[in-house]
Formats: C-alpha cells, sequence, structure tokens
C-alpha cells in the first residue's frame, strides 16, 4: 500500500509565455514578429505543437533578441518531448533575459521529467529569486525535493506554496502523500481531505486518503475512498489492487480476488496484483491457484522475495517439501528478514517428515528471528518456534511457547489445531507434517 510521494514533472499543458502574461514584453519585437509569435501560442493551444514550433521559430528570425518567443518555442518542444531543444531554448531564453523566471521553471521541469532533480531544485530556487510568490514554482520545487526523500524541506515549500495559493488541490494531495511517506497519517488524511473538498473529482486524492485509512487499519473508510477512485476513474488500477488488499484485510476473499482481477485485466504485468490474488486465494483454501499466482509475480518480478516465501508456504500446505525448501530458501537469501520465509522455513525445519529437511538448531535459529520480526505477536512465528524447540526435544520450551501461541488463534479451527499441537508437545512429541 505504499507509494512514493507523487511527481507532477511537468504540467499536463506547458503554458506559453503569451498566454501566462497576456500582453507582449516591453520592448517587443517587430508586429510581424509578435503575429508569429501570437500564431505560435494558438496553435500551441490547440496542441499543434509542430505547427507551433514553426511559428515560434519565424517569431525568432524576426527577432532574435525575444526571449520569451525562446521560452514560447522550448514549451512546445516539451510537449513534444525533444527535451534537448527545449533545454537549449531555455537557455537561450535565459542569456536574453536572467530574470526570465519562466523559463528556469520550464528548464527545470525538463531536468525534473530526466530525473536529475538536483538540477531542477537549482532552476527553481532561481525562478523563486526572480519571483518568490510564485506558487507554481515553489510546488514544483518541493516535488523535486520530495522525490530525492528531503520530505521536511518539501513539506515547507508545499506550506509555502499553499499560503500563496490555497486554491489548488494538488499541492494538498503532494504534501499529504509526504506525510504519508513520514508515516504521519492523521496530517496525512487531513491534507487529502482537502484535495477532495477542493476536487472532488480528483481520483488520486481519494486514492491517497484510502491508503492512509489503511495504514490507519480504518479498512471500511478505505473501501470506500477506493471505491469513489474507480468510480471517477476505472482504469486506476491501483485503486482495485489497493481495494482487494483492504477487502483482504477484512477477511473478504471472494471480494479480494474480484478486486484483483479486475486490476490484472488493466494491466496484466502487475505483478503485485498477481501476489495478492494469490494470498487471497490460499486464505480461501484454493492452494493450487494460489500458487499459479505466485509462480506469475515471480515470473513477472524475478527476485520476488515475498511471493516466493507465500509459495514456500503453500508448498508445505501441498506436501511438496522439497520445493517448499528451495522457494524459502532463495526468498531468505533475497531478504534475510523476510519473516514469512523465516516462519515457514523454521517450520518445515522442525517438522518436515522428511528427516534430510530437517534441522532443528537450525529450525531454533529461524524461529527466534521470525519472533524478533513480527514482535513476539504472530500465531504462526511463536508456534514455528514450538515445534522447533520440540524437534529438539526441549518439550518445556516447547510447552511454554506453544502455550503463548495459543491465545492468538481467532478461528475455532485455529484454536484447535493449536491446542492439539500443545498436547502434542505434552506428551513429548514433536511436531510431524503429513506425508504426501
Amino acid at each position: 500500500m505504499h507509494s512514493l510521494p507523487r511527481l507532477l514533472l511537468r504540467p499536463a499543458v506547458v503554458t506559453t509565455a503569451a498566454m501566462l502574461l497576456g500582453a507582449a514584453p516591453q520592448d517587443a519585437p517587430s508586429r510581424s514578429g509578435t503575429d508569429a509569435r501570437a500564431r505560435g501560442v494558438a496553435l500551441h493551444q490547440k496542441r499543434d505543437y509542430t505547427q507551433a514550433i514553426a511559428a515560434f521559430a519565424e517569431a525568432i528570425r524576426l527577432d532574435p533578441k525575444d526571449a520569451l518567443a525562446y521560452y514560447d518555442r522550448a514549451t512546445s518542444y516539451a510537449e513534444t518531448h525533444d527535451l534537448d531543444k527545449a533545454v537549449e531554448d531555455y537557455d537561450a531564453a535565459i542569456k536574453l533575459d536572467d530574470r526570465l523566471a519562466l523559463a528556469y521553471f520550464g528548464r527545470g521541469r525538463v531536468w525534473a521529467a530526466r530525473g536529475d532533480f538536483d538540477k531542477a531544485i537549482a532552476d527553481y530556487d532561481k525562478a523563486v529569486g526572480v519571483d518568490p510568490n510564485d506558487a507554481l514554482a515553489r510546488f514544483a520545487r518541493a516535488q523535486a525535493k520530495a522525490a530525492k526523500g528531503d520530505l521536511d524541506t518539501a513539506i515547507a515549500d508545499y506550506d509555502e506554496a499553499i499560503r500563496l495559493d490555497p486554491s489548488r488541490a494538488l499541492p494538498y494531495l503532494s504534501r499529504g502523500d509526504a506525510w504519508r511517506e513520514k508515516k504521519d497519517y492523521d496530517k496525512a488524511v487531513a491534507d487529502f481531505n482537502h484535495a477532495v473538498r477542493l476536487n472532488p473529482r480528483l481520483a488520486d486524492a481519494f486514492q491517497a486518503r484510502g491508503s492512509a485509512y489503511f495504514a490507519l487499519a480504518r479498512y471500511p473508510e478505505a473501501v470506500d475512498d477506493f471505491t469513489e477512485a474507480v468510480g471517477i476513474d476505472p482504469q486506476f488500477t491501483q485503486a482495485y489492487r489497493a481495494r482487494g488488499t483492504t477487502w483482504f484485510e477484512l477477511s473478504e476473499y471472494d471480494k479480494a480476488v474480484a478486486d484483483y482481477d479486475k486490476a490484472l485485466a488493466l494491466d496484466p504485468k502487475d505483478a503485485c496484483a498477481c501476489y495478492g490474488r494469490g494470498r487471497a486465494r490460499a486464505q480461501a483454501g484454493d492452494n493450487d491457484k494460489a500458487a499459479a499466482d505466485y509462480s506469475k509475480a515471480i515470473e513477472l518480478t524475478p527476485g520476488y522475495a515475498d511471493a516466493l516465501a507465500a509459495r514456500g508456504a503453500v508448498r508445505v500446505a501441498q506436501g511438496r517439501f522439497a520445493e517448499a525448501d528451495a522457494d524459502l530458501d532463495k526468498a531468505l537469501t533475497i531478504d534475510s528478514r523476510n519473516a514469512v520465509a523465516a516462519i515457514h522455513r523454521a517450520r518445515l525445519l522442525a517438522a518436515c517428515p522428511d528427516d534430510a529437511l530437517r534441522d532443528g538448531p537450525r529450525a531454533i535459529e529461524l524461529a527466534d528471528l521470525a519472533c524478533e520480526l513480527v514482535h513476539g505477536d504472530s500465531l504462526h512465528a511463536l508456534q514455528a518456534l514450538a515445534a522447533a524447540f520440540a524437534e529438539n526435544d526441549r518439550f518445556d520450551e516447547a510447552v511454554a511457547w506453544q502455550s503463548k501461541a495459543l491465545p492468538l488463534a481467532k478461528t475455532s479451527e485455529d484454536r484447535t489445531k493449536a491446542q492439539t499441537r500443545l498436547e502434542l508437545y505434552r506428551n513429548r512429541q514433536p511436531l510431524r507434517d503429513p506425508a504426501p
């Protein structure tokens, strides 16, 4: 559910200088040059960027010192994704007029689009230096800082952008993302509330607020927000996936599978949706389909440790112990602190019916790690540790840990199984999984 702060690297429509300023500069070019630039602006507004570039080129030919014409042509180049030429024209505009904040801002957007956030911030600094009241430049600088992980300074810029122009939803949305990244979910929700009020059709704001509600374990509210998001944008893959994950937490496994199905229909290469659907299917008891989903997730993203761990757990349940052993070992090689892999690997080492796959001391080591990773608050981790002690003939400790695990069993089935294990250890017998 976690996401990085949004990166609005450049506006959906790059605004020309004439569109922003509404007038020709003081030292205007010749009338024919002005007319050529006006034609370029009109063509840009119609999204005919190729012809707009030609018109701006004519304006520059007629007046090579028209900084705004270079800026305007750069905006059209940016729209055609010819970023090298855009930078050249922004450079030319700045050379002619080093107080042209728009050109610094535009060039900063190009650097941001290329992932060079240090250069972007340097240009936004210059834009803000020329015009300290430019809310958009402060917002763009905040985006670049957030992309670098400088969340505190980004938030300060978002604050100022909002103070200068409190009417825009995106700064609230992005500042909320920064608070969410800092795990200050209440502040994140407050900002997302502002964004939703300012733009009730902003699907990203509902998606973001749903993610914050999810982090706060406010699952019904999260479902409502994800539902709003897909209602506004039925192609919003991430919102379907997030709602599926929320249904999973609510133990609504059929609904979770349905949402993951929708996400995968929109993006068949969404490895996270494959993994999520596998988890829901495993909880519903469909281990074969769960294993197939995990395998697809691993195919799409080789080295997906969580999917390997989950498939290993399913393989244990299927009695495919050698395959489980391989999956769990690989998951731990990729991520040595993967709690799911540690739990099920410890269980396999302690309880596998194949003598060659058991290793009591290693089982205790991994079960100890698992308990540390989940802070001792997991039925499966504590039961793995109890099974590991039993495999080492340390039955008093096995009884003690199984007794601690018993209150964590939530379902009647889990409680019955936990009690059966406790009796097994009291009778000084180790746990053994059924042979395939």
